[in-house]
């Protein structure tokens, strides 16, 4: 099971969703930085605290081209970090720079999205994806194609729609339909969920609340207290969130599967 965080440009926080949902996650997960500008998940939360020098840039060289997507896919548990005080996700950390990204071409990128597609029968883990803001025709549009959903994070703003309306016009350009995306509400505004997702002609994925504290936690590694984390307002709708994200998705596969 495969999803996809992304959004506009205008820093809606989708590094923080991602994180929130990942630590969530009902059922061992991947979490992987697909940011192509250049990933801000591991040092991030991790601050520090685990060691980069695995990650895309490892994978690619390592899952070399001709491979069959299950064998790449099980090369992920050689080239993630374990994440710690959360034994059931790992991370793959993403690029450092800019320079980083523009090396993965597309056939790098298709390559990428067959594995993170096959990752849960290959080794057992669904696998929510970083893909940072989906400003140009560069990136990992491959793995967009490839998720069962995408959740395009949008500030209820006038700044943070207009960003996210330009985001879905380049999502249906690429993927043909809107069928898999649905909006992430984030933090405050002047307007309501509903009206944003009226604005975007997109469903509700869900509303994940401003919570500064918890989110400076996710987005840079200013944790106090892990229990006090767990328990923030942003952390319990990120676990009620989760919890309808994997069993959707779930459901949807197995009537695909069933229909097939």
């Amino acid at each position: 099971m495969l999803t996809v965080v992304a959004s506009g440009k205008a820093a809606p926080g989708v590094s923080t969703s991602a994180w929130a949902l990942a630590l969530c996650w009902p059922r061992p997960l991947l979490l992987a930085d697909c940011d192509h500008a250049g990933g801000d998940l591991a040092p991030g939360l991790l601050a520090g605290r685990v060691s980069v020098d695995r990650g895309l840039l490892s994978w690619s060289a390592a899952a070399r081209r001709g491979l069959p997507a299950t064998a790449a896919a099980k090369l992920f548990a050689e080239h993630a970090v374990q994440v710690p005080e959360h034994p059931q996700v790992s991370l793959i950390p993403g690029f450092t720079t800019a320079t980083q990204g523009a090396s993965f071409t597309s056939e790098t990128w298709e390559r990428l999205a067959l594995a993170l597609r096959a990752s849960t029968t290959a080794i057992g883990r669904d696998v929510v994806v970083d893909a940072g803001r989906l400003v140009t025709d560069r990136g990992c549009w491959p793995v967009l194609r490839a998720a069962d959903q995408v959740l395009l994070a949008v500030r209820p703003s006038v700044r943070s729609v207009h960003a996210a309306q330009d985001a879905v016009r380049r999502v249906r350009q690429e993927l043909g339909d809107l069928a898999s995306v649905a909006a992430l509400v984030v933090g405050n505004g002047p307007y309501s969920a509903s009206e944003v997702v009226k604005a975007l002609q997109l469903p509700l994925a869900g509303v994940l609340p401003y919570d500064p504290s918890a989110a400076a936690a996710l987005s840079d590694g200013a944790v106090s207290s892990m229990k006090t984390l767990r328990r923030s307002a942003l952390m319990r709708a990120a676990s009620s969130l989760a919890g309808e994200l994997a069993g959707s998705a779930e459901a949807s596969s197995l009537a695909e599967a069933v229909a097939g």
